[in-house]
């Protein structure tokens, strides 16, 4: 019988030799796997995922993800045999340094994939118990672990030792660098730097490139150099720990994690939101994890700043950044001409073509597919349940990169989630065996009617059931949390094939089919004035708007329901959001308050006429008849012209002071647009 020691021993020196993680699947009965791990030995950093660690590995918890997330480790066993946390199996693989041990445990695969998976929890709706349910996603992987090119040890088989995959040659770098490749990123950010004006470097790469190190290298001898105001901004602080660290170690300096500045300040961290409302003055901005930032946030900065870097994890453990590559690129092709971009592929922890990074990608779909599409002729419309896809895994990895682009983060939570969920199904257009647009719908609602009570008297919230917890709680409708609903997840269609109808196409075929289901049907989405008209052009309504932005869209979460029949809770929102506008909804897009509110109507009086026509002939001031105006306005809103209608509604709805409405002179400018107006 083969040994684990023995089969490690075997075969690590011939991957530390180039550079490589092993990765070995160990699998059978409780006995044998435990004898096995029994006897492997910890080593210097050795990391544990799982319900329990030996003595000598240190146990990753989600909890702690942040902070050993950036780390390394010379041996990372993953105990799947009780419960498998997909989203740490991926986001931890990336700790192991070259010549490292990655070893996934399980029963034997039979067995193993008929286990429930407590883990599952996170992504199961309510009332599925993740302790009784078993779904797809084990499946999957079982196939990735069987390829014959994994290092395998199941009990009552013979070792499998594939043949090793071919070494591609990677460029050696000097000191500080760890590729390359690296030193030509810092060499394009010095060069953001000293060239000229307004021609942002976009760096993008897999995690585990080096990107992050490459910014803080970069920081580091700008302030070497004698620059002085180096601002390092993200998603959040801890996006730019990994800079500040090695900016500090450059410099000779101690760091201490969540330290938010170096030397006084000359490098620094700035929260984007400051970066926008107060504009620095002669500054480097040095942005990562640019596709966890909104997009119109980023345009924003293109448009104040103009040094710029953007760095994102493109594709990655974490989620995928295609969103920032398809609308924060296409937007800095046209307002940056100059910009440039550089792709890092090779790892600094391991060398290229490493087998356990192309087991991660392969089994977490985390490469991405794009193939040409030709001229739209007559797309297939289709249905899918997801178990029919799991026998058809090219069409899978299709949908699953196209559901990618829809999202500004879409991450390994996502496919578990599809995998694994039965309440969820899918709606494809394809042409010539491609999928060209695809619609995600969430099963929801159906709740019995003492917990939709509970649901709506905020005494209980049960997972998975977004629609119907918002109309029993929000809209206090706890009726409609009791009849079966359809939420619409998301809709997307293909880049290459967009503004040509087929996302109306695609949701028309939805509807129909759900409607002949008698399915209730929602959406819930960041609310931009783009898609609340292609949603309401659809007819859906708005019902319901979140107090606070999303953090992926930095938008307001509108939720909106199909048909008429909801349109008294239509009325009662726009009624609310009316009132809402000078307080919480303050900061809304004054498009969509134009859209959506309904003011109360009070007639104008003969004396208040006269006040106007006379603020209108310049003989009145604007304070005399600000109230006029507003009941005016309020009668006639939507005959105003629209650029003077939104400027009232900033002024006169959300209470702007004068200098904050973006208007050049927008108080001098308002009796002359009021001239347009039928007072």
């Amino acid at each position: 019988m083969t040994h684990l020691l023995q089969l490690i021993r075997q075969q690590q020196s011939s991957y530390q030799e180039r550079g490589w993680r092993l990765p070995i699947w160990l699998a059978g009965s409780e006995l044998y796997t435990q004898q096995q791990l029994s006897a492997l030995e910890p080593e210097a950093v050795s990391y544990w995922l799982g319900q329990q660690a030996p003595a000598g590995f240190t146990l990753l918890s989600a909890k702690q993800k942040q902070h050993w997330l950036g780390t390394e480790c010379d041996v990372l066993v993953v105990d799947a045999r009780y419960a498998v946390d997909w989203d740490l199996v991926a986001a931890s693989s990336g700790c192991l340094k070259a010549g490292g041990l990655w070893l996934f445990v399980t029963n034997e695969p039979d067995l193993w994939r008929q286990l429930p998976n407590p883990a599952a929890k996170r992504v199961l709706p309510y009332p599925l118990d993740a302790t009784a349910y078993t779904g797809l996603f084990k499946d999957f992987w079982l196939e990735q672990l069987s390829e014959q090119r994994r290092v395998k040890l199941i009990e009552g088989n013979s070792a499998v030792i594939p043949l090793l995959p071919q070494v591609i040659a990677s460029p050696q770098a000097e000191l500080p660098y760890r590729t390359a490749e690296q030193q030509q990123a810092v060499a394009a950010i010095h060069k953001v730097v000293t060239g000229h004006r307004r021609r942002p470097l976009v760096l993008t790469a897999h995690r585990g490139r080096g990107k992050s190190s490459a910014l803080g290298l970069a920081a580091a001898q700008l302030v070497q150099q004698g620059k002085t105001d180096i601002l390092l901004t993200g998603p959040s602080p801890v996006a730019v720990q990994t800079a500040f660290f090695i900016a500090a170690d450059l410099l000779s300096l101690s760091y201490q994690q969540g330290q938010n500045q170096l030397l006084n300040g000359a490098i620094r961290f700035v929260p984007v939101d400051v970066l926008l409302a107060e504009k620095q003055q002669n500054t480097v901005i040095l942005v990562d994890e640019a596709a966890a930032i909104p997009t119109p946030q980023l345009q924003q900065l293109t448009d104040l700043y103009s040094r710029l870097v953007f760095a994102t994890t493109e594709h990655g453990y974490e989620g995928t950044g295609r969103g920032f590559q398809l609308r924060f690129q296409s937007y800095l092709q046209q307002h940056c001409p100059g910009f440039q971009k550089l792709h890092l592929h090779q790892p600094i922890r391991y060398q290229a073509n490493d087998p356990l990074e192309q087991l991660i990608f392969k089994g977490f779909l985390l490469e991405q597919t794009d193939s040409a599409i030709t001229e739209i002729q007559q797309p297939q419309l289709t249905g899918y349940q997801v178990k029919d896809l799991r026998l058809q895994p090219q069409k899978l990895q299709q949908i699953f990169s196209l559901l990618s682009l829809a999202h500004y983060q879409t991450d390994v939570m996502d496919l578990w989630a599809l995998l694994d969920n039965p309440a969820l199904k899918l709606y494809t257009l394809e042409q010539d065996q491609q999928v060209i647009a695809c619609a995600l719908i969430s099963f929801e609602g159906e709740l019995d009617a003492e917990l939709a009570s509970a649901v709506a008297h905020g005494k209980r919230r049960v997972q998975g059931h977004l629609l119907a917890q918002s109309l029993a709680f929000h809209c206090l409708q706890p009726q409609l949390a009791e009849q079966k609903m359809a939420r619409i997840q998301r809709i997307v269609v293909h880049p290459l094939v967009q503004s040509q109808g087929l996302g109306s196409q695609l949701l028309s075929f939805v509807l129909q089919d759900l409607l002949g289901q008698q399915y209730l049907i929602g959406t819930s989405f960041g609310a931009t004035l783009a898609l609340a008209k292609f949603w309401q052009k659809a007819g859906f309504i708005p019902v319901k708007l979140s107090h606070q932005n999303e953090q992926a869209s930095n938008e307001a979460s509108v939720l909106m329901l199909y048909g008429e029949q909801f349109r008294a809770l239509q009325q009662q929102f726009s009624r609310q959001l009316y009132w809402q506008l000078a307080d919480k909804q303050r900061s809304l897009d004054p498009a969509l308050a134009l859209l959506w509110a309904q003011p109360p109507s009070i007639e104008i009086t003969p004396q208040q006429s006269t006040e106007l026509q006379l603020f209108q002939s310049e003989l009145r001031p604007y304070e005399l008849i600000e109230t006029h105006l507003l009941c005016w306005f309020n009668l006639f809103y939507t005959k105003v012209d629209h650029q003077t209608a939104l400027l009232l509604v900033q002024r006169l709805w959300q209470k702007y002071d004068w200098q904050e409405i973006p208007v050049s002179a927008a108080k001098q400018k308002l009796p002359e647009l009021c001239k347009l107006l039928h007072l």
